[in-house]
C-alpha cells in the first residue's frame, strides 16, 4: 500500500504529500481539483470562487492519490523515464546526422528524476522529471494516459 508523509494541504485546499515509489523513488505528490474547482485567479486571495461543500475532502483525496499511485510500478516508471529519454533526445537532435543518439539518450537518462507526480481528481496522472544537466531549470511534464501510456510530453 502507497504510504502518504507529510501531507498537508496547498492554498486551495488540494492534498500535497510525499510519497516513495518503487525504485526508491521519493516524490512529491499534488491533488489537482477537476477544472470545475479552479480558483479565478482575478478574485482577490479572501475572495475566492471556490465552495467548500463541493470539494473533495481529505480523505477522498488521499484515496484517490493512493489508488492511482498504486499503478506506478517499476516496470511503469522505468519505462516512462526511457521514452521520455528517448522523445525528447529525438526531439532536440532531429536531422542532426552526426550526433550518436543512443549516447545522448543514455546522457539524458542518467540525468533524469521522477521529482513528482500530480494527481487529477479523475485518477489521471502527469509525472514530472527534472534533469539538471540537461534541461537546467526546467520541469518536464509527461501526461499519462488511462493505460499509463506517454500522451502528451511537454518541456517548461
Amino acid at each position: 500500500m502507497i504510504e502518504l508523509d507529510d501531507i498537508d494541504t496547498d492554498e486551495d485546499g488540494a492534498l500535497t504529500a510525499t510519497v516513495e515509489l518503487p525504485g526508491g523513488r521519493r516524490v512529491t505528490v499534488e491533488y489537482e481539483f477537476d477544472e470545475d474547482f479552479e480558483r479565478d485567479d482575478d478574485l482577490d486571495d479572501d475572495d475566492v470562487d471556490l465552495d467548500p461543500e463541493d470539494l473533495p475532502d481529505m480523505d477522498a483525496m488521499q484515496e484517490t492519490v493512493r489508488h492511482s499511485l498504486a499503478r506506478l510500478t517499476q516496470e511503469v516508471l522505468d519505462a516512462r523515464e526511457s521514452e521520455v529519454a528517448e522523445e525528447l533526445t529525438d526531439a532536440a537532435f532531429e536531422g542532426d546526422d552526426d550526433v550518436d543518439l543512443d549516447a545522448e539518450q543514455k546522457t539524458l537518462r542518467e540525468d533524469l528524476a521522477l521529482d513528482g507526480v500530480v494527481v487529477f481528481g479523475d485518477g489521471g496522472m502527469t509525472l514530472l522529471y527534472v534533469a539538471p544537466e540537461e534541461y537546467p531549470d526546467l520541469t518536464i511534464y509527461c501526461l499519462l494516459d488511462e493505460d499509463l501510456e506517454i500522451d502528451d510530453l511537454m518541456v517548461e
